[in-house]
């Protein structure tokens, strides 16, 4: 299929047998990763090995029918690679060093948990550091150590809804040299639209079955020329944008830190009235109380039911002049809904949902008014809680949470939020036939 085509890299110097870099022991379609399995099992699935080994010889090999300039570029990245594989390892077991201890009751005070989330955040970054590692040793040298670990991040990415431009190229590149499990062509599918690939996209849901594609692929699929279209736009307006001038706030959560960036000139209510939440402390402490695989993650919500507000509710911004599209990492203010995909007029309030794939309709009536800058592979690897699933069954582990929020930038001045009267919108929608009220008992 050659997805690398379009990639702007070059193609891999040596051969690598697709056979050997599959003995990183992922399958093909197994379910998605169980959630409910502890953070450190999930950190130290599958990063080493063990199995597979790169064969000096043919590495010095394709090292000296480099051109100088590439062998050097070809030399840095491979020893940042082994570099990066040791550290990992050794932070992988001290992480594994202080989940025992907490779990044999030897050290349970806050000081190990604090330890445990500081080494499971680092742990954390080294895998997506190393992953973008193999797959620059990929692009240069017959590495099956590399393709073994592009593999298992794959499918680790896979299930967690990460699809970053790292992602997509590893998953082509792997399609690209015989590797044929479902959730690479999956993957290949889901982090082209959100990079801005359509064309590998389009190869990749050509290519498969109609039974072979999830509920997300059959509406990526469907939509495809309009999300096409809408990452077009939405590029064009990023680049009249001075984005050293824009708002940004930082949400310190259980996974991590995230860095949202405001659009102050197309939602200016909306980002006044989320600033000031903030700065307020309204978000500390705050569950992830909804986070819907190939879907989003939502916080902001007080009562943790999906009812909670902030008391005050917002016009509606998405129908202003340049307002931005849905795309990957995008934050919106949500609505009440109201169920087939409809929601009460001007009733967003405190409710923040990020996104984790481009969803063509959503800006059609929710307010974009952000997007996550960094850390929105900490978002994607959220704990999953759909309450629309909730299987009493199953262990229910804690939610992610957002620890603290707090504003890094403060971007121009910005005008006073635009609220609505609330009961006056329910009672519109009411007379509309759109919703129903309970009234009062005599």
């Amino acid at each position: 299929m050659f997805l690398t085509a379009g990639l702007g890299v070059p193609a891999l110097t040596g051969w690598v047998d697709p056979a050997t870099a599959q003995e990183s022991g992922a399958s093909s379609d197994e379910d998605a990763h169980d959630h409910s399995h502890d953070d450190a099992a999930q950190t130290q699935q599958g990063v080493d090995g063990g199995r597979v080994k790169d064969d000096p010889e043919m590495i010095a090999k394709t090292l000296a029918e480099m051109p100088d300039d590439v062998r050097k570029e070809a030399e840095e990245i491979y020893a940042k690679f082994r570099s990066t594989h040791h550290e990992l390892l050794a932070s992988m077991l001290e992480l594994r060093k202080i989940h025992i201890r907490y779990n044999n009751d030897i050290d349970r005070s806050r000081e190990a948990s604090k330890a445990f989330r500081v080494q499971q955040h680092k742990t954390w970054d080294l895998m997506q550091e190393q992953m973008e590692n193999s797959v620059k040793v990929f692009r240069l040298l017959p590495s099956p150590e590399a393709a073994s670990y592009m593999v298992t991040m794959v499918q680790h990415h896979f299930d967690n809804d990460i699809y970053d431009l790292a992602t997509f190229e590893a998953a082509a590149r792997l399609i690209d040299i015989g590797q044929n499990y479902r959730y690479l062509f999956l993957t290949a599918a889901r982090a082209g639209i959100a990079n801005g690939n359509f064309e590998t996209a389009r190869k990749v849901y050509e290519s498969l079955e109609q039974d072979e594609l999830e509920q997300v692929d059959l509406a990526n699929k469907h939509f495809l020329d309009a999300l096409e279209k809408q990452y077009k736009e939405e590029q064009e307006r990023m680049e009249k944008i001075d984005r050293d001038s824009l708002p940004q706030v930082r949400l310190t959560t259980t996974r991590g830190d995230v860095l949202i960036e405001l659009y102050p000139e197309e939602a200016p209510s909306t980002v006044a009235h989320f600033m000031k939440l903030v700065e307020d402390g309204f978000y500390d402490g705050l569950d992830f109380t909804q986070v819907v695989a190939n879907m989003l993650a939502m916080s902001g919500d007080p009562a943790g039911d999906g009812r909670g507000n902030s008391g005050q509710f917002l016009i509606d911004e998405h129908t202003n002049e340049n307002s931005h599209h849905v795309l990957r990492g995008s934050v919106v203010m949500a609505k009440i809904p109201m169920g087939e995909g409809r929601f009460i007029e001007n009733s967003a309030s405190s409710q923040i949902a990020i996104f984790f794939l481009p969803v063509a309709v959503a800006s059609s009536h929710q307010t974009v008014f952000g997007r996550v800058i960094e850390g929105m592979d900490r978002v994607s690897a959220m704990r999953r809680r759909d309450p629309s699933k909730s299987d009493e069954k199953k262990i229910q582990l804690p939610p992610d949470a957002i620890i603290s929020a707090e504003v890094v930038r403060k971007g121009p001045d910005l005008p006073e939020p635009n609220y609505v009267d609330m009961q006056a919108e329910l009672e519109k929608a009411e007379a509309a036939g759109l919703i129903k009220l309970k009234k009062p008992k005599e």
